[in-house]
C-alpha cells in the first residue's frame, strides 16, 4: 500500500514536513484503547491465514512417549537399516560396536554410548553413506560367572563347569534380550537379527585363530611371574581390569631386622656388644615372612644412629633420621654416614626365620619414601621378582588363589588369610621387632568388578609381549584421528606402561586357552594342527566340549600322530581360560572380516585407552600390522547434577525408563520421551562428565519443546501451501526472506561441521541459536503481518511460506540423526510429503536436505546490516513503546538511500521489508532533507553505519536521520497496526483482502 508523503506536509511550508500532533489523544478522545480487551476485536478472526496443523505440540503427561513408539511403527525404524544397505551408495562408513557387557540393566552410561553412535550412524544415513553396524555384546567374564552361581541368598554355589557355564549361559541370553529391548526404544538403528555375541560358536571359533596367530608371531609365551590377583573372585587380573581406590587404609608399619655381619670401617663408630638394626617399612604385613632381602639404593646417602637411651644403633637413609627419632621416643646420636655402595656385604637374620639374607642394591628404592631400605618378597611384588631373577633368589608363592598361607611359615601362621588375619598374626610373631604400627592411606588397586583389593601374588600364567609389540602399535597410531585429538598422547602412555598383558584367567566362564600340557613334563603343547581341530569342535558344539568332551577327542592319537607328539593320554588339558578383554579385542576379526577387519571408528568411553581401544589395537597389530579403526572418538561419564558417581547406596541413580516414561510420582518423576534423552545426550558429549538429574532434564525438556514449537509454527504456516506449485524462484523472494536463508545457509554449514567432526553439542548449539535468535525472536515476530494478514495467494506471503518451507525440510534434516522421531513427525506433516511407499516413509530416506548455493548470497546480509542498526537506534530512542505505535521518516546519505530504495522502491509503506524490520507502521523514505517543524510527541534520531561499498569491496560509514513520530492513523482492527484511515475500520489493505476472500 503506498502514502503518498505529500499528505503529511500539506499544510507545511514549502520543503518542511510536518508530524501530526498528539495522534494518541485523538485516539483516547475516539474511546479507542488498542490494548485494551474491548479494543481487540475479534470480528475478523475468521478472514485471518491463521496457522492450522495436526502437528501436536504437548509432550508433557506421557504425550511424547506415546508418539514416539507410533512413529517407530509408522517410521519403519527396524526397517531402515537393511534399507540402507541396500542401496546403491558409493559410500560406506563402519562403525564397529564395542560390545556392552551383559550383565544387568541398562543405565545411562549406555544411554550416552548407544545415541552417540546411532547420531552419527544416522547422519551417515542421510549423507548416503551405506552404513555398516553390527551391535554387539560382550558374554564371558568372571562378574556374569560369580552372578550366575550366587543363589538368592547370595551365597556362592560350589557347580561342576558345565553348570556354571549353563547358569551364566543363561543370564546372559536374558540380559541380551532385556538390553536389546532397550536399545530399540531408544530408536539405535542396527542389524538387531544379526547381532554378535563373543560366546557364539563361530566368534569363539574365530577366537582361537587369532590367538594362535599372535602365539605362532612369538608375542604369546607362558611364564612364572607376578600378576595382579584378586583372592575375592580368585583369578589374575589385567591392568585394564583395575580400578584405584583413593582411600584405601592399610596396614603400615616399621621394623628392625637384625644385623649380623658389618664390615671393619662401620665398627669404627660405636660398641663391638652394641646392637645393630636395619630400619625397614612396608604397608603389606602379610608378605614379611617372605622376606628374601633388603634393597638399598648405591647414589643414596646412609646414616648409622644410636638411640642414646637403649644404645641400639639404626641403619637407615639418612634422610629419614629425623622421622626415625619420632617412632622411638628417645635422643638419637648420629654415628657416620656412608655411601649406599658401601652396603653391599652386610647380612641380616630374617626374625621370623632365623635364615641370614643380603643387602641387594636396586635402583628402585628411591629417596625420601620409606627408610630407605626396602623389604623384598619376590612372589609379591614387580619389582621384588625383578631383583629376584638378577640375584638368583627364590621366587616361589607359598599362598594359594583365595590368599591363605600354605607353606613357607610356621604353624601358628598356617591357613591365615590375607585381608582377613594375616596382617595381625605376622605383626603378633613380629611383635619384638616392631617400632610402630599405624593406618596409612593411600590410592590402592581394587577387582574393578568385586570391588575389593587385590595382590600381586607370582603364578605361571600366559601373557602377552606388549613391550615388543608397542612401537608397532605406536607406529600404527600415526595414520589414527583421534578425537580429543589431545588423547593420543594418553593412548601411547598407556600402551608404554604395559609391559605385559596377563590374557589367562583361572575361572570357567569363558573361551579357554587351546593349550594341553605333558603329564610328565608340564611342556605345553600347541600348533596348528591341535587349534585347527578344536577350531572345528567349537564351530560344531561350542567351546562347552572343552568341558564335556574327553581329551581323547579334543587331542585324538591320529591328529598327535601326524606331528610326531605321542598319544592323548600323555596330555592333560590347561584349565585357564582367555581373559575377557582379548575375548572382545578379538572382535575386530569377526564383526569386521567383511570390511578388510577396519572400521571407520570405534566410539566409547575414555576409560577404553587402557581398555578395548587397546586390546584391538594390540591383537590387530600382532596379527596385521595394521590398526583395527581409523579414527577413535570419546566421551565421558554419566554423572550426577553435581558431578559425583551415580551409586545406589547414595541414590543420585537416573534409569533411563524413568526419564522416558516418568516414575511413580509424575510431578517429580515426570515422563519425557526418548528424544529429550537424546537431546541430553548430544548437548553433553563434550563434557568428560556428563551430568544428568531431574531439572537438567526439565531444562532439556524445554529446550526440546522450543524446537518443536517452533517447528509446529511453520507447519502451520503452510497448511494452504503446494511446494510443487507454489515455491517462489530465490530472485522473487522478499530482502527478510533472502536474509534468512542465508541465515539458514550460514547455520546448517556449521551444523554440517560438528556433525562431520562428531562433535555434537556445537549441532545442538547452532540449532538453538538459528530457533531462538533467528527464528522465534526475529523472523515469526517480524513477518506474521503478511502471513497472517496479507493476501492467501499473494507474492508477499508465498515469499515466507517458500522460505519456511526450506526452513523446515533443512531443519528436519539437520536435527533428524539427534531426534528422530520428533524428525519423523515433522516429516509425515511436512506439505508434499505425502507417504505412498516404504520409500518414503522416512525422512532418512530423503537424504540431507543441503541448502541452496544461492542461500548463501552474504550481500543479502550485508544490505540489511545498516537497517538492523537504524532499527536498534529507534529501539533505544523510543525505549518501552511498542514501535507499531510510530511512523518513521529516513533520510540519509546517497549510499545508504540507494540501499533503502532497493529494498523499498515506495516512497512510504507498510508491508515492505524495511517496516517488517522496524516494525512500525509505516516507514518513509525521503528523497530530500525537508525543513522540519518538529511538534511535541515527535523524536529525531541521529546514527551512523556501515554500508558494504562494492567497488572498495570494504564497508564505508555513512550518516542517517529518522524521524520518529505518533502515527497518524487509526488502528486496523484486522491487523493491529495504524493503518486505518477511519475509526473502526480495517485499513485499505486488508479491505482489499476481504474482498478478494469474498469475491471468491
Amino acid at each position: 500500500m503506498l502514502r503518498s508523503v505529500t499528505r503529511s506536509v500539506c499544510r507545511a511550508p514549502k520543503n518542511n514536513i510536518r508530524i501530526p500532533v498528539c495522534l494518541k489523544s485523538n485516539k483516547s478522545k475516539a474511546g479507542y484503547d488498542s490494548n485494551s480487551k474491548a479494543g481487540r476485536s475479534k470480528r475478523f478472526t475468521n478472514t485471518l491465514n491463521l496457522p492450522k496443523t495436526s502437528f501436536q505440540l504437548t509432550i508433557k503427561n506421557g504425550a511424547a512417549a506415546s508418539r514416539e513408539k507410533a512413529i517407530q511403527m509408522m517410521a519403519g525404524f527396524q526397517s531402515l537399516y537393511k534399507w540402507q544397505r541396500e542401496q546403491d551408495w558409493n559410500h560406506s562408513f563402519v562403525l564397529h560396536d564395542g560390545p556392552p557387557y551383559a550383565n544387568g540393566k541398562t543405565h545411562v552410561g549406555h544411554v550416552v554410548n548407544k545415541v552417540l553412535k546411532d547420531i552419527t550412524n544416522r547422519y551417515k544415513v542421510l549423507k548416503k553413506h551405506k552404513v555398516h553396524f553390527i551391535p554387539g555384546w560382550d558374554c564371558h567374564g568372571m562378574p556374569i560367572e560369580i552372578k550366575a552361581i550366587m543363589n538368592t541368598s547370595g551365597v556362592y554355589q560350589h557347580l561342576p563347569a558345565l553348570e556354571i557355564r549353563k547358569k551364566a549361559r543363561a543370564l546372559v541370553k536374558k540380559v541380551i534380550e532385556d538390553q536389546k529391548k532397550s536399545f530399540l526404544q531408544w530408536g539405535i538403528m542396527g542389524d538387531w537379527n544379526s547381532v554378535y555375541k563373543t560366546l557364539s560358536q563361530d566368534y569363539e571359533s574365530a577366537q582361537l585363530s587369532v590367538f594362535y596367530d599372535i602365539y605362532e608371531k612369538g608375542y604369546i609365551y607362558r611364564d612364572y611371574m607376578p600378576v595382579y590377583w584378586s583372592p575375592s573372585s580368585q583369578t589374575a587380573l589385567a591392568e585394564a581390569e583395575l580400578e584405584y581406590n583413593h582411600e584405601h587404609v592399610s596396614k603400615s608399619v616399621f621394623l628392625k631386622f637384625p644385623l649380623v655381619s658389618l664390615r671393619d670401617q662401620f665398627k669404627v663408630g660405636f660398641d663391638d656388644a652394641a646392637k645393630v638394626w636395619a630400619v625397614v617399612w612396608t604397608t603389606t604385613p602379610w608378605t614379611l615372612p617372605f622376606n628374601q632381602a633388603l634393597c638399598y639404593n648405591p647414589k643414596l646417602r646412609y646414616a648409622f644412629v644410636k638411640d642414646t637411651t637403649s644404645q641400639d644403633v639404626f641403619l637407615c637413609e639418612a634422610q629419614f633420621v629425623e622421622e626415625l627419632k619420632t617412632l622411638l621416643n628417645g635422643t638419637l646420636q648420629t654415628l657416620f654416614s656412608v655411601d649406599g655402595f658401601t652396603l653391599e656385604t652386610l647380612v641380616y637374620k630374617h626374625p621370623l626365620s632365623g635364615e641370614l639374607l643380603p643387602f641387594l642394591a636396586s635402583n628402585h628404592v628411591t629417596s625420601g619414601k620409606g627408610t630407605g631400605l626396602v623389604h623384598t618378597a619376590p612372589a609379591h611384588g614387580h619389582d621384588d621378582f625383578s631383583v629376584a631373577s638378577v640375584y638368583n633368589l627364590s621366587k616361589e608363592c607359598h599362598i594359594d588363589g583365595q590368599g591363605v598361607y600354605l607353606s613357607g611359615v610356621d604353624n601358628s601362621l598356617l591357613g591365615k588369610t590375607v585381608g582377613l588375619d594375616a596382617d595381625e598374626a605376622v605383626l603378633a610373631a613380629l611383635n619384638p621387632f616392631v617400632l610402630r604400627v599405624k593406618d596409612y592411606v593411600h590410592s590402592y588397586p581394587y577387582d574393578w568388578r568385586t570391588k575389593k583389593p587385590v595382590i600381586i601374588r607370582a603364578s605361571q600364567q600366559w601373557f602377552i609381549n606388549t613391550q615388543e609389540l608397542c612401537p608397532l602399535a605406536v607406529e600404527s597410531l600415526q595414520d589414527v584421528k583421534i578425537t580429543p585429538e589431545q588423547s593420543k598422547n594418553s593412548m601411547i602412555a598407556e600402551l608404554y606402561s604395559r609391559p605385559y598383558w596377563c590374557i589367562s584367567r583361572q575361572r570357567t566362564w569363558g573361551v579357554p586357552i587351546p593349550v594341553f600340557y605333558n603329564k610328565l613334563s608340564g611342556e605345553p603343547l600347541i600348533c596348528r594342527e591341535t587349534v585347527e581341530h578344536l577350531r572345528g569342535l567349537f564351530l560344531h558344539h561350542g567351546s562347552d566340549c572343552w568341558w564335556s568332551l574327553p581329551v581323547k577327542d579334543l587331542l585324538p592319537d591320529s591328529l598327535l600322530a601326524q606331528i610326531d607328539k605321542g598319544k592323548s593320554s600323555d596330555y592333560d588339558k590347561g584349565n585357564d581360560i582367555l581373559d575377557v578383554w582379548f575375548d572382545s579385542g578379538v572382535s575386530w576379526a569377526s564383526v569386521l572380516k567383511d570390511v578388510e577387519g577396519q572400521a571407520d571408528v570405534y566410539m566409547e568411553g575414555i576409560d577404553q585407552y587402557k581398555g578395548w581401544f587397546q586390546t584391538s589395537l594390540l591383537t590387530s597389530v600382532a596379527v596385521r600390522g595394521k590398526a583395527p579403526y581409523r579414527q577413535i572418538v570419546t566421551h565421558g561419564f554419566a554423572t550426577d547434577e553435581a558431578g559425583m558417581k551415580m551409586s545406589k547406596s547414595v541414590g543420585n541413580v537416573i534409569e533411563p525408563e524413568v526419564v522416558i516414561y516418568g516414575g511413580k510420582n509424575k510431578e517429580t518423576s515426570p515422563s519425557y520421551g526418548v528424544d529429550v534423552l537424546r537431546w541430553w545426550v548430544a548437548h553433553s558429549h563434550h563434557h568428560q562428565n556428563i551430568n544428568i538429574g531431574p531439572s537438567l532434564m526439565k531444562q532439556f525438556s524445554e529446550d526440546v519443546f522450543k524446537v518443536r514449537k517452533c517447528l509446529r509454527h511453520m507447519l502451520g504456516n503452510l497448511f494452504d501451501f503446494d511446494p510443487s506449485a507454489d515455491c517462489l524462484p530465490y530472485n522473487e523472494l522478499t530482502a527478510v526472506d533472502k536474509y534468512m536463508l542465508y541465515n539458514l545457509h550460514c547455520a546448517i554449514t556449521q551444523i554440517e561441521e560438528g556433525y562431520e567432526n562428531i562433535s555434537y553439542n556445537k549441532v545442538i548449539q547452532n540449532v538453538e541459536k538459528f530457533v531462538y535468535s533467528d527464528l522465534s525472536t526475529f523472523y515469526f515476530n517480524n513477518t506474521k503481518d503478511r502471513c497472517y494478514c496479507g493476501e492467501a495467494g499473494g507474492p508477499a506471503r508465498k515469499s515466507s511460506q517458500t522460505v519456511q518451507y526450506h526452513m523446515i525440510k533443512v531443519l528436519t534434516s539437520a536435527i533428524a540423526p539427534i531426534v528422530p522421531h520428533l524428525a519423523e513427525e515433522v516429516y509425515q506433516h511436512l506439505p508434499g510429503s505425502k507417504i505412498e511407499s516404504s520409500e518414503t516413509d522416512s525422512v532418512f530416506k530423503l537424504g540431507w536436505s543441503k541448502p541452496d548455493v544461492e542461500w548463501g548470497n552474504i550481500q543479502s546480509a550485508r544490505d540489511l546490516m545498516p537497517v538492523f542498526d537504524m532499527r536498534q537506534a529507534v529501539a533505544d530512542k523510543i525505549g518501552l513503546e511498542s514501535p507499531v505505535e510510530f511512523d518513521i521518516f529516513i533520510h540519509s546519505s546517497p549510499k545508504l538511500h540507494d540501499l533503502l530504495k532497493r529494498i523499498q522502491p515506495e516512497v512510504t509503506s507498510t508491508t515492505s521489508s524495511l517496516c517488517e524490520i522496524f516494525q512500525t507502521s509505516h516507514v518513509s523514505v525521503l528523497d530530500d532533507r525537508p525543513a522540519v517543524v518538529l511538534e511535541d510527541d515527535a523524536m529525531i534520531v541521529k546514527g551512523s553505519t556501515l554500508v558494504w561499498e562494492f567497488s572498495l569491496d570494504s564497508t564505508c560509514e555513512v550518516d542517517f536521520n529518522i524521524l520518529v513520530a505518533p502515527a497518524e492513523l487509526y488502528i486496523c482492527e484486522r491487523c493491529r497496526r495504524y493503518t486505518a484511515e477511519c475509526y473502526g475500520t480495517p485499513c485499505q489493505r486488508c479491505l482489499g483482502v476481504m474482498a478478494q476472500d469474498w469475491a471468491s
